[in-house]
């Protein structure tokens, strides 16, 4: 159990920083709130191999709520998501909203290694450079055994300027003096339990609170890139019967059970191939994995010539219904390219492309 007095304390010590160049007190003293919430199972609610309620996003609402705010919040958000698939939703689920505020949770769903950090800038600047942008606060958690992103995140946050909660600054300090210990936070992995859900729902707060006493501060211009963002402009092809460049015999099937990804294609021997021509920099190929036997394979080339990977694996072991994505066009400059999939075992559930045309 953690005491009334431990989730104050706790929620004061994971404060890293309000940010910079922001104007807090008139966002603060809007009466309605738009509140986005972007990350993986733990802002999904995901634990006891359930979707539970009471994850920290519905209690921050809820005490907007109580506070005199008419406050909403839009979420996007599921297990195993990283940025890129953050990225590559936020136009529809979360920018599409015109959120004031939006937390990020994604420190123990990316590795720290170039990839993700070019791909978590990408989703920064898209957030950054939006029309109306919202102003972005990092939520950084950890694993049991202590794993997070912040090695990257929290540079990047301060070349950006974002408001940054660090869970390790609070409760590493707080095991180590024996005032805490992780199962009073979470199970066995990553996730919260009911606790834990308060205590990063406290943060969110205190991070509100802490900085509705600040005063407005002009805002700075859009730095360049901390390191690089080349899918700033990822856009999402949907799996749809009138997919512009598509061409294919495929049965379209409806995921009634998914969020996101509401249809695909599924290719099979009987359905044939899926050429898909479009102009573009940056081409990624969308798929369903799963660890059922009906989940198979499909070849991919691009222009003609088979990738270094050929093949597409939709069974996996590791797979529950959850997205992957392939990056088929990797170019400095906008080409057209023509992508083929053509079936080589059982099914391949393609859940549409991402895109990037811009330079």
């Amino acid at each position: 159990m953690i005491s009334e007095s431990l989730f104050k304390q706790l929620a004061s010590e994971a404060l890293s920083s309000t940010g910079s160049g922001i104007q807090w007190r008139t966002l603060l003293e809007k009466k309605h709130l738009t509140v986005g919430f972007m990350g993986g199972s733990v802002t999904q609610g995901y634990a006891n191999l359930e979707i539970r309620r009471g994850a920290y996003p519905e209690l921050v609402t809820n005490a907007l709520c109580a506070q005199g705010y008419d406050a909403e919040c839009c979420i996007l958000a599921e297990a195993g998501m990283g940025t890129m698939q953050g990225n590559l939703l936020s136009d529809e689920f979360i920018l599409a909203k015109k959120p004031d505020i939006v937390f990020l949770e994604f420190a123990i769903n990316e590795t720290t290694l170039r990839p993700s950090v070019i791909s978590f800038e990408s989703m920064l600047r898209k957030l950054l450079t939006a029309p109306e942008p919202p102003v972005v606060c990092l939520l950084m958690l950890r694993s049991m055994q202590g794993y997070s992103c912040e090695s990257f995140m929290v540079p990047v946050a301060e070349h950006y300027g974002l408001p940054q909660i660090s869970l390790n600054r609070a409760i590493a300090p707080a095991m180590e003096r024996g005032d805490l210990t992780w199962a009073d936070y979470g199970d066995e992995e990553s996730h919260p339990n009911p606790d834990g859900h308060r205590l990063l729902a406290e943060m969110v707060l205190h991070l509100l609170e802490t900085a509705k006493l600040l005063p407005d501060s002009a805002p700075v211009p859009l730095p360049a890139p901390w390191l690089d963002a080349p899918f700033t402009d990822l856009a999402f092809l949907e799996a749809a019967t009138d997919t512009a460049g598509v061409e294919t015999a495929c049965e379209l099937v409806p995921r009634p059970y998914q969020v996101y990804f509401r249809s695909a294609w599924k290719l099979c021997r009987a359905g044939g191939p899926l050429k898909l021509t479009v102009r573009c920099r940056v081409l990624q190929v969308y798929y369903e994995t799963h660890r059922l036997p009906e989940f198979g394979s499909c070849r991919i080339s691009v222009d003609g010539e088979p990738m270094k990977q050929p093949l597409i694996h939709s069974n996996s072991i590791y797979g529950w219904g959850n997205a992957k994505f392939v990056t088929a066009v990797s170019a400095a400059e906008p080409a057209e390219h023509t992508l083929l999939l053509e079936p080589e075992e059982e099914n391949v559930y393609v859940l549409g492309f991402g895109i990037c045309c811009g330079q």
